[in-house]
C-alpha cells in the first residue's frame, strides 16, 4: 500500500519553500543581522541538503536584496538602505492599492476566522514584550491579504518586497514605544474584518496602504534621527 501523502517525503519544490522561508525570516528576525556571513556549506549540513539546491535558496534570497555574494568573499546578509527602502515602501503601496481590482476573493469566511485568530494573539503582546511573536504575526497578516488576489504574479512580487521591508522596521521596534505598536496593528487587523465582514476587498487595499505608509514614516524618522 503506498503512503498516505502524510507520510511522503516532500518534494524539492517544498524542500526548497521551507528553507527559503526559514532563512528570510532569520534575516527578517535579525537572527542573521546585516553584515553576518552565511556559509552555504553550512546550511546545507544543517538542513540535510546538497549544496545544488542550497544554491538555488541562497540566489533567491540574493534576488531578493537579502542577502550579497562577492566572489572569494561569499554570501552576506545585506544593510538596510534609506533609498532604496523608500522605493521598495512606495512600491508597496501602490501595490496595495491594486489588491481590490486584481482577481479578488469572493469567499471570506476562512480568512475571517484567521484573522481574528490573529487579533486575539495581539491581546497578550500588551504586556508581553515579544518581537518575534509580533513578527510572526505581521507574516501571517500579509500571507492572510495576499490569498484575497487570485492574482499570482501579484502576490510573488508583493510578497518579495514585504520581507524586504518588513526586517528595517523590526530593526527599530525595540526602539520604539511598545503599546503604540500592537495597537496598531490590532487595529489594522479590526478594520481589515470589518471591510471583509461587508464583502469590500478594495477597501483592504487602502487599509493596508494607509498602514504601510505610516510604518514607513517612523522607520524614516527613526533611521533620519528624528524620532522622540
Amino acid at each position: 500500500m503506498p503512503l498516505s501523502i502524510e507520510h511522503q517525503a516532500p518534494s524539492p519544490r517544498q524542500r526548497f519553500a521551507a528553507i527559503h522561508q526559514t532563512l528570510r525570516n532569520r534575516i527578517c528576525l535579525l537572527i542573521y543581522p546585516p553584515g553576518a556571513a552565511l556559509s552555504e556549506a553550512e546550511l546545507a549540513r544543517e538542513f540535510g541538503v546538497s549544496r545544488t539546491p542550497m544554491r538555488r535558496v541562497m540566489q533567491a534570497l540574493e534576488n531578493e536584496g537579502l542577502i550579497e555574494t562577492t566572489p572569494s568573499v561569499g554570501s552576506m546578509v545585506t544593510a538596510v538602505d534609506l533609498r532604496a527602502l523608500r522605493d521598495a515602501y512606495s512600491l508597496r503601496i501602490k501595490l496595495a492599492e491594486l489588491l481590490g481590482d486584481l482577481s479578488p476573493a469572493t469567499n471570506f469566511t476562512r480568512t475571517i476566522a484567521a484573522l481574528r485568530e490573529l487579533a486575539a494573539e495581539c491581546t497578550p503582546l500588551m504586556v508581553d514584550h515579544d518581537v518575534r511573536a509580533l513578527a510572526q504575526i505581521s507574516h501571517r497578516l500579509q500571507d492572510e491579504i495576499l490569498q484575497l488576489s487570485g492574482n499570482a504574479e501579484y502576490r510573488s512580487i508583493s510578497e518579495v518586497l514585504y520581507y524586504k521591508t518588513i526586517r528595517a522596521y523590526l530593526q527599530i521596534l525595540p526602539e520604539l514605544a511598545w503599546s503604540p505598536e500592537i495597537l496598531s496593528q490590532a487595529e489594522e487587523i479590526g478594520e481589515i474584518i470589518a471591510s471583509l465582514e461587508a464583502g469590500d476587498v478594495k477597501a483592504v487595499g487602502f487599509i493596508r496602504r494607509n498602514h504601510i505608509a505610516r510604518t514607513l514614516n517612523r522607520i524614516t524618522s527613526f533611521m533620519l534621527g528624528e524620532r522622540d
